[in-house]
């Protein structure tokens, strides 16, 4: 379960800390856009499997509150990768169309999934010290 969950913290830093940042260093913001509509989804995917193989292992384990932490980490991945990009990608679409009301909309749903991820990550720190001491 330790090492899955490392795996998964692991790569929400590097894609959080690296890549998007580095994204948008790099490009302008449209080609930002497009290459982050493509990763996003897939750093979600890779989460939610990491996270989904170390919730199994603390239920092997049966460590309760590990598997608790766990599912929730999994479901802030899913909610982000099937409810929230595909929202988040709509009122950007509406937004570059010129829609005014859909900039307000996209800060919402950006800082929210922002949120989510920030305390994944928290969530899987508190696991990992927790389970390593």
């Amino acid at each position: 379960m330790i090492t899955f969950s490392i795996a998964t913290l692991s790569v929400m830093i590097f894609y959080s800390a690296i890549i998007a940042v580095n994204v948008h260093k790099t490009l302008d913001k449209d080609n930002a856009g497009k290459l982050l509509r493509v990763l996003f989804p897939s750093y979600f995917l890779t989460t939610a499997i990491l996270s989904l193989i170390a919730l199994i292992f603390s239920i092997i384990e049966k460590s309760f509150i590990s598997t608790i932490l766990l599912f929730l980490i999994l479901l802030g991945s899913v909610v982000s990768r099937q409810y929230l990009v595909p929202k988040i990608n709509a009122e950007r679409d509406l937004q570059i169309s010129g829609n005014t009301s859909s900039k307000k909309n996209f800060a919402k749903l950006h800082t929210l999934s922002v949120s989510i991820n920030l305390l994944q990550i928290i969530i899987l720190i508190i696991l990992i010290i927790n389970n390593l001491g």
